[in-house]
């Protein structure tokens, strides 16, 4: 079993703690909580911990673009790892407190996004207030009779809180796609749950700019993916910060960039690119 420390998006009852204390249950290793998205890289490049759990995108509101800039702006983090974590959101008070009494709502803007039908049909008239974390959110409930808090099931156990309601989210399939992100010169040695030491299928990712913003170059850069027979399971763009219209995109492949098909397809992609990096090849989790 692994001795590894992991970093998460705290406190304690946070999806990101449901998601690496499932991991670790597996695999071995131990967690230290963070309080924000930026700590937890912080503290990987300290080396405060070996490995950070960093949110990556939701199946019902998107990226976590925080979470992308991050990787753009540190060339030295590489992504050893995805989890898939089934989400479902709970509405959380104080024991005895009933529906006519809450005036506010508390939670992570992601999780508010999630129950936003049921918030806006059942709460129309209460306050929203985004908190750093759903964990955040239920300790706010604790100081106030009035108050309630989006989050999972984990945190009515830990704060003694009731559960008001549940399934917030609906009937949409919901999941949460977190990476494990390390400093590249990282040896992981026996690890081999993590990165292409792993036995599993893979994906790879990448980061990319074209060389010339022309008309028509996206859909040439991906066509060399299409030649060598490679799906595209994501395909993200974001601002660059250099220049107004200027754009970076971050591109999910199926398959490990040692196998010889994606490896081609990514020499070809880096020679019409001015910006060109591999996130890495890693093997996923889903937890049911």
């Amino acid at each position: 079993m692994s001795n590894l420390e992991y970093g998460y998006l705290g406190p304690p009852g946070t999806f990101s703690e449901q998601a690496i204390s499932n991991y670790c249950a597996s695999y071995g290793g131990s967690t230290t909580a963070c309080g924000s998205i930026r700590d937890i890289v912080e503290a990987v490049i300290a080396d405060r911990v070996d490995l950070g759990l960093l949110p990556l995108e939701n199946s019902l509101e998107g990226s976590v673009n925080l979470s992308l800039d991050l990787l753009y702006q540190h060339p030295e983090l590489k992504l050893y790892r995805e989890i898939v974590l089934p989400i479902e959101q709970y509405l959380l008070v104080q024991p005895g407190v009933g529906k006519e009494e809450i005036k506010e709502i508390y939670s992570h803007p992601q999780a508010i996004a999630q129950s936003g039908d049921f918030l806006a049909e059942e709460f129309k008239d209460a306050k929203i207030i985004y908190t750093d974390s759903t964990a955040a959110a239920a300790k706010k409930v604790l100081e106030s009779a009035d108050r309630a808090a989006v989050g999972s099931i984990r945190l009515a156990e830990i704060y003694e809180l009731e559960i008001l309601a549940e399934n917030l989210q609906g009937d949409l399939p919901n999941a949460t796609r977190f990476v494990l992100t390390a400093k590249k010169d990282k040896n992981f040695g026996s690890n081999n749950h993590l990165g292409e030491a792993a036995a599993s299928d893979f994906k790879t990712s990448i980061i990319c700019a074209p060389e010339v913003n022309e008309a028509g170059v996206l859909y040439r850069m991906l066509g060399k993916f299409a030649e060598e027979d490679i799906d595209l399971t994501r395909i993200e763009s974001r601002p660059s910060r250099q220049r107004l219209g200027e754009y970076i995109f971050y591109i999910d492949l199926k398959g490990c960039s040692s196998d010889q098909h994606l490896s081609s397809a990514l020499q070809e992609i880096k020679k019409m690119t001015s910006y060109f990096r591999l996130l890495g090849s890693y093997p996923k989790t889903v937890i049911d």
